[in-house]
């Protein structure tokens, strides 16, 4: 099953006072144990490096090269696209990351969308099956 990640897993895994970590770390561990593959857009960089603490920069860099079965699609034309399209479709519900996120995932033939936001999560299921954070089990 080839499962797309939203940013805010990751986020979520790197964060142990969060609610949803457990859940987020099991998945990155199924996913580096081969048990699903992963998708996520390159933008995970600059979304997790944006809210993490500065002394951690150096570790997320690497953390996400070190998840084996784990693929980030670089935010090309069609990604783009794809996501201007998703937005016009979906009004203001839909940020331009979150639009980029979903429109990844549909690129990738992804089986399905894992995310931690909720208002994504209702316009992705539209489209295709997709999971919340706490959905997925520990």
């Amino acid at each position: 099953m080839l499962i797309a990640i939203d940013s805010n897993v990751f986020i979520a895994a790197l964060s142990p006072n969060e609610e949803h970590s457990p859940n987020a770390q099991r998945l990155i561990r199924d996913v580096a144990s081969g048990k699903h593959t992963a998708v996520a857009s390159s933008i995970i960089y600059g979304e997790v490096l944006g809210i993490s603490n500065a002394n951690h920069s150096q570790d997320i860099e690497g953390f996400f090269s070190r998840i084996e079965n784990l693929e980030t699609l670089a935010v090309d034309d069609d990604i783009c696209i794809k996501a201007g399209k998703l937005r016009r479709d979906h009004g203001s519900r839909l940020k331009l990351p979150d639009a980029i996120h979903l429109a990844t995932a549909l690129i990738a033939n992804a089986n399905l969308l894992i995310t931690n936001d909720v208002v994504m999560a209702k316009v992705a299921q539209k489209l295709l099956p997709t999971k919340l954070l706490s959905e997925y089990s520990v």
